[in-house]
C-alpha cells in the first residue's frame, strides 16, 4: 500500500501524518506438486498455471495402442499413424516406449515428420520393433498468445476474515528436492475488491481430499540426455507481471499484465571425471541442451518436466558432503 506524504504545515515540530494511497497487492502461494489422482484431468493448481501465461492442452486419449515405430536412434523415435504431423504437437509430453526397449521418457522436439526426440539416452536403439504410446496428459506450455492468457480471481480466508482480489496473473516457480517433495510457488499481481469483511470458511472446503504427493524418488534427473546426481532442481518462469495505471479503477490500477519471460534455474549435480569435461565445454560454447525431470509413478500423480534447449552461463565446481 502506497502512503503519500502529507506536506502541510502544522505550525509545530510535528509533521503530518501520510495518507494511506492505492493498494496494489502481491501474493505468494507455495503448494505441493501433486497430481488430481485421476489421468487427464488438470490438477488444482492448473488453474494458477493457465493465469502465468502458460496454456493447458489436455490429451484425454492415448496415442498409439501401442504402436510400432518406423525407425529410431538411441536419443530418437520415428512415430507413425495415429500419431500428428504437426511440428511440436507432443513437445513436452511423456512418452512410453515397449517392445526391444522399455523406457518412459519425454519428448523435448517433435517434428512434421512424426520425429520425437527424446530427452534421455536409451539402452538400445529405437526401430521398427519399438512399440510407443504417448499415455493420457495435461500439458503446460509457455505461450505468448494474449488470446490464451487468462486472469484469476482469489479468495483468502483467514481466522473468519475474507479477502478477495480480481484480475491476478503472475509468474511460477519449481523446486525439486531429491528424497522429498517438489513444490509449486506461485507469485501472483492482482487488484483488490474488499478487504477484509467478516466471512466463515465455506463448509465444503473442511471435506476436500488430495492424493498424496509424490516424493522425487526412483524418477529420472537427465541433462543432455545423460544423469545428473542432483540434489536440487529450481526453475523458475520468471514472468514479470505490472499492474498498469487506470484512475478509474477502485485502486488506480487495472488487471495485471505481463510483460516479458525469462526463464531461468539452477541445479548442483556432482562433478565427475566422465561427465564434467563435456558439461564443461557445452558452457563455453554457448551449446544448448535438454533438461529433462520424471517425479512420481502413479497414473494422475506423475508429472514430466522437460526444458528443451537449456544454456549454462555459470558453472562453479563446488563439494556437497565431501563429495
Amino acid at each position: 500500500q502506497n502512503a503519500t506524504p502529507n506536506p502541510e504545515l502544522t505550525g509545530s515540530l510535528d509533521r503530518a501524518p501520510a495518507i494511506a494511497g492505492a493498494v496494489r497487492p502481491t501474493m505468494r502461494i507455495r503448494t505441493p506438486l501433486r497430481g488430481s489422482g485421476a489421468p487427464g484431468t488438470a490438477p488444482e493448481w492448473g488453474r494458477l498455471m493457465t493465469a502465468c501465461t502458460m496454456a493447458e492442452t489436455v490429451t484425454a486419449a492415448a496415442v498409439g495402442a501401442p504402436t510400432a515405430a518406423t525407425a529410431g536412434t538411441t536419443t530418437s523415435v520415428t512415430l507413425a499413424t495415429p500419431a500428428g504431423t504437426t511440428a511440436q504437437q507432443y513437445r513436452g509430453m511423456p512418452i512410453v516406449l515397449s517392445g526391444n526397449v522399455t523406457d518412459t521418457t519425454g519428448i523435448v522436439d517433435y517434428t512434421a515428420a512424426r520425429v520425437a526426440l527424446l530427452g534421455s539416452t536409451l539402452s538400445t536403439a529405437a526401430g521398427a520393433t519399438t512399440n510407443f504410446q504417448i499415455p493420457i496428459n495435461v500439458r503446460y506450455s509457455p505461450t505468448s498468445d494474449e488470446a490464451v492468457f487468462k486472469t484469476a480471481t482469489v479468495y483468502f480466508y483467514a481466522d473468519g476474515l475474507l479477502w478477495r482480489f480480481t484480475g491476478a496473473m503472475g509468474s511460477w516457480s519449481i523446486e525439486l528436492t531429491t528424497g522429498g517433495l517438489a513444490f509449486l510457488v506461485f507469485e501472483l499481481r492482482a487488484a483488490l475488491v474488499s478487504a477484509p469483511t467478516a466471512t466463515a470458511l465455506p463448509s465444503a472446503a473442511l471435506g476436500i481430499t488430495r492424493a498424496t504427493p509424490p516424493r522425487f524418488v526412483g524418477g529420472r534427473m537427465q541433462l543432455n540426455r545423460l544423469a545428473a546426481q542432483t540434489r536440487s532442481l529450481t526453475v523458475n518462469a520468471g514472468v514479470n507481471i505490472i499492474l498498469p495505471d487506470d484512475p478509474e479503477a477502485a485502486e488506480g490500477a487495472g488487471p495485471a499484465i505481463p510483460v516479458e519471460r525469462a526463464v531461468s534455474g539452477q541445479m548442483d549435480p556432482y562433478m565427475n571425471t566422465t561427465l564434467s569435461p563435456a558439461r564443461f565445454a557445452a558452457f563455453q560454447g554457448g551449446t544448448n541442451v535438454p533438461l529433462m525431470a520424471i517425479i512420481g509413478s502413479v497414473a494422475g500423480n506423475r508429472f514430466l518436466l522437460t526444458l528443451p534447449a537449456i544454456r549454462k552461463t555459470q558453472m562453479n565446481p563446488t563439494a556437497r558432503d565431501g563429495i
